[in-house]
């Protein structure tokens, strides 16, 4: 069992209250190296009773980790392993390469280390400990840090077909298997060893990582839902798309075995994220689109490098898509290294109604999640005032972070000025063990933050206001539809009532707004709407923008200091669709925006006395994105 109090769990009303109050515990005293302070008037946090009732819990967690088993972090210097991570999740502290050390000001719940499938061969072969004589040679061009190898290397990985880049079984494929399946297995034992059900959830999982061109990626991590799992971690090198990957998990995860795949940086995927064809060029079938369904139910919409739930430009058109983007739309005969529409969340939410219209079956119903992406083992370290990169050696100082990267392609900002410490899943299950927290991904009940902790709950039905149901347990036991849930049938053609509710990270800024967003087909054209549906403050949205007044809310980005009082601690409504047709089929997700807190970026300036970079925000609004509800006509 863990040593370490649990991450602070929104448990119902009585036990918000109680966080809201100001009950308190003392904050762990350890200096974080190189840190500012966090926002001033950041309050401190109790944690709630544990609950016992049919309510569910809220759970944090970081689903994308990488250790020194990831090629790309070894080679940019990392030697911290999975232990390691585990260790920092339930917190303990950590130093990193660069010699600082640091540690999360609250524990996660559960986490996932995703660890590069493709480099589970040069794991084994140069740093298990065995015995191969004849990969010595091989084994010292790891042994260095050289992001240079690693440049060499991912050339070979974007090859079509993929080749190996380690050389350690030229003309032995089986060589490479077994040492796969040694990596794996070692994966699984510290996965089970940290796993602590009730207490901390630890699961066994990996990344698949293909490769595309210009720095390109089309990722998934692969997650699974208990102790049983397939003897091999399935790579690159095994399957060539994600269609294989798909039909391979299903031939080797067999009996008990059950996995779910998350889709990440589809930002990066130059328009593949929503396509219907593999990079391959192979276009799905209504097999394979049947077999993304089942085996895809949330991705990654956020994490240290962006933002991948919309974009201006390229489909959307509310000012929040230019939240943390590092890509810039793509001009007329662009493909690659700039922003495609069928790259994000939101328009392969609409894609998903097309194909539903056409075919009766939607493969693009897909809930939200965050994460890192961290390759210095050290999963959930979001914090914008500790920030201490992500790529080890690459951006491990202020100095190294501040100095902006030459571009590397025009329409793309492809350099850690522009990236973010990442964000967090958050799941809602009735308690933390593997299988809860699996099941609840499954049903999508689940949501991604920029990175704080918000508390966040959505839940739609019908006659909500005149039953008088205003709370989440009120809600749950009246079987409304959660986020990542289903309606259908229209009763009387009216639209279901949306109650939407959301409480600050009492160690962040106040919450600013609600806003609720949709997306339908309407003769033949994908359409979306966004506005706000509650203000802080007491303000009510504009009758004829749809938008909240200004709060007024700033940040003094000389100091980081949270000038005004203003926002909100908790916001919650009832929101009913004026524009809605029961005739189309239409999905809605809430995002919540917090009041402004200094950007990474802007510490950073700070520690090293610097002026602030034009080319990004001093500010950031941190923000969670709920999963989508679904309305289906009959």
């Amino acid at each position: 069992m863990s040593k370490f109090p649990r991450r602070v769990l929104f448990v119902g009303w009585v036990s918000l209250l109680l966080l809201l109050s100001g009950c308190s515990s003392e904050p762990n005293d350890q200096v974080l190296s190189q840190a500012t302070t966090a926002p001033a008037n950041a309050e401190k946090s109790a944690t709630p009773p544990k609950n016992t009732g049919a309510q569910k819990n809220l759970y944090f967690g970081d689903l994308h980790v990488h250790t020194s088993i990831s090629m790309d972090a070894l080679l940019w210097g990392n030697r911290l392993g999975m232990d390691d991570a585990y260790d920092f999740a339930r917190g303990e502290p950590i130093t990193l390469p660069s010699g600082a050390t640091t540690r999360l000001s609250k524990p996660l719940d559960f986490v996932a280390i995703t660890d590069h499938a493709s480099s589970f061969e040069t794991t084994e072969f140069c740093f298990s400990g065995n015995e191969y004589p004849s990969s010595k040679g091989l084994c010292e061009r790891f042994e260095k840090p050289s992001n240079a190898y690693f440049e060499k290397a991912m050339k070979r990985l974007r090859q079509r077909p993929v080749t190996r880049y380690s050389g350690f079984c030229e003309g032995d494929e089986d060589r490479c298997i077994q040492a796969n399946a040694k990596t794996w297995q070692r994966v699984q034992n510290a996965a089970n060893k940290a796993n602590a059900p009730g207490e901390f959830t630890a699961f066994n999982a990996y990344e698949f990582s293909p490769a595309l061109s210009k720095q390109g990626k089309i990722h998934r991590n692969v997650l699974f839902r208990g102790q049983t799992v397939p003897d091999n971690a399935i790579s690159i090198y095994d399957a060539a798309t994600e269609v294989d990957l798909w039909k391979g998990l299903d031939q080797t995860c067999t009996d008990d075995c059950e996995f779910l795949t998350i889709p990440h940086n589809l930002n990066l995927t130059w328009g593949f994220a929503f396509a219907l064809r593999t990079i391959d060029g192979e276009l799905y079938t209504d097999d394979d689109l049947r077999l993304r369904a089942a085996s895809e139910p949330i991705a990654e919409i956020f994490q240290s490098k962006g933002a991948s739930e919309c974009a201006l430009g390229v489909g959307a058109t509310d000012e929040e898509c230019a939240f943390e983007q590092i890509l810039q739309p793509c001009l007329p005969g662009e493909a690659e290294a700039c922003a495609i529409s069928s790259s994000y969340a939101r328009e392969g939410l609409k894609m998903g109604l097309e194909l539903q219209s056409e075919k009766g079956f939607n493969p693009f119903k897909i809930g939200f999640v965050g994460s890192t992406d961290t390759h210095n083992t050290n999963p959930g370290d979001t914090e914008e005032f500790d920030y201490q990169g992500a790529m080890a050696m690459l951006d491990d100082t202020p100095e190294k972070r501040y100095k902006r990267d030459k571009k590397r392609h025009p329409r793309s900002d492809r350099n850690v000025l522009f990236y973010n410490p990442g964000g967090l899943a958050a799941i809602w299950a009735k308690e933390n063990t593997r299988a809860s927290l699996f099941d609840s991904m499954q049903r999508k009940e689940v949501y991604a933050t920029s990175g704080t902790r918000i508390a966040l709950r959505m839940f739609a039905g019908w006659g909500l206001s005149a039953a008088g149901l205003s709370e989440a347990d009120q809600l749950t036991a009246a079987g409304t539809t959660p986020m990542g849930g289903d309606l259908s049938a229209s009763k009387g053609g009216q639209s279901p009532e949306f109650f939407v509710w959301a409480a600050q990270d009492i160690q962040s800024a106040r919450l600013q707004r609600i806003q609720m967003v949709k997306g339908w087909i309407e003769n033949g054209e994908r359409k979306e709407s966004v506005q706000d549906i509650v203000c802080s403050d007491g303000a009510v949205p504009d009758r004829l923008t749809k938008r909240c007044p200004d709060n007024g809310a700033t940040v003094d980005l000389t100091t980081c200091e949270l000038t005004n009082t203003s926002g909100a601690a908790e916001l919650q409504t009832l929101w009913t669709d004026k524009q809605f047709d029961a005739n189309q089929l239409a999905f809605y997700y809430a995002r919540v925006i917090e009041n402004p807190v200094c950007r990474w970026s802007t510490h950073d300036a700070l520690r090293i006395a610097r002026e602030l970079k034009p080319q990004v925000s001093g500010q950031i609004q941190e923000r969670a994105w709920s999963s989508p509800i679904w309305y289906t006509p009959n």
